[in-house]
């Protein structure tokens, strides 16, 4: 099995402050968040036994998150 997220990331600067269920609503989160807050559409996957560390992912300056 594997954990299925989204990178919950600051939009002026790219880093990264989170991450987000991929089977949970990112448009709502996105809403209820501050402004600037964004939550890419890239799915990353990563094994259930490892803890998933903000260093483990990147944000583009286009928005799109890879895993590093």
């Amino acid at each position: 099995m594997t954990q299925e997220l989204k990178v919950v990331y600051k939009d002026s600067d790219k880093s990264i402050i989170g991450f987000l269920g991929a089977d949970l609503n990112a448009e709502e989160h996105e809403a209820m968040s501050p402004e600037g807050i964004k939550v890419s559409s890239e799915v990353l996957s990563f094994d259930d036994d490892v803890i998933v560390m903000p260093e483990m992912a990147q944000v583009s300056a286009e928005g799109v998150a890879t895993k590093t």
